[in-house]
């Protein structure tokens, strides 16, 4: 008996690349707006738009370059296991979208010295359960594609 994994599906190597891509890109960013609400830092929205733009670059060009590299696989439509561990991986993500949203709305409590800034920080911490929810669909579509290969 082998040790030996088989090798990645195209979507397979697409979920890896969202995963890393939103945790790299937005786990800067999320780390930045830490730094605003410690004082050490000022909001720039601008930022935003810019961590948009790199995260959607490197989607493209990544997803471009792994399409490229097995054409055929990536025009593949998918079949009934690949849109089963979707689906699979979508519910899972909703709870925890759902979860955290509802969270988010317990900002509007916490005690800020500017109270302007409730909307800010609440706009952020739901933009942070959209981005976590997603991160954990792309983590268990890893997930059932290696528990299933």
């Amino acid at each position: 008996m082998t040790n030996e994994r088989s090798p990645m599906s195209f979507r397979e190597k697409s979920a890896w690349i969202s995963l890393v891509s939103l945790v790299v890109v937005f786990g800067a960013y999320f780390s930045y707006i830490g730094m605003v609400l410690a004082g050490l830092a000022r909001n720039r929205f601008a930022l935003f738009l810019v961590m948009v733009a790199v995260f959607i670059i490197a989607e493209v060009v990544l997803h471009l370059v792994i399409a490229t590299q097995s054409p055929r696989d990536a025009r593949t439509p998918k079949d009934e296991r690949e849109q089963l561990i979707e689906l699979k991986a979508t519910r899972t993500a909703f709870y925890v979208l759902l979860v955290s949203a509802f969270g988010s709305i317990g900002t509007v409590h916490l005690r800020l010295s500017d109270p302007d800034n409730h909307l800010w920080l609440m706009m952020q911490a739901i933009l942070f359960s959209i981005v976590f929810a997603e991160a954990v669909k792309f983590a268990r579509q890893i997930v059932l594609y290696r528990r299933d290969a």
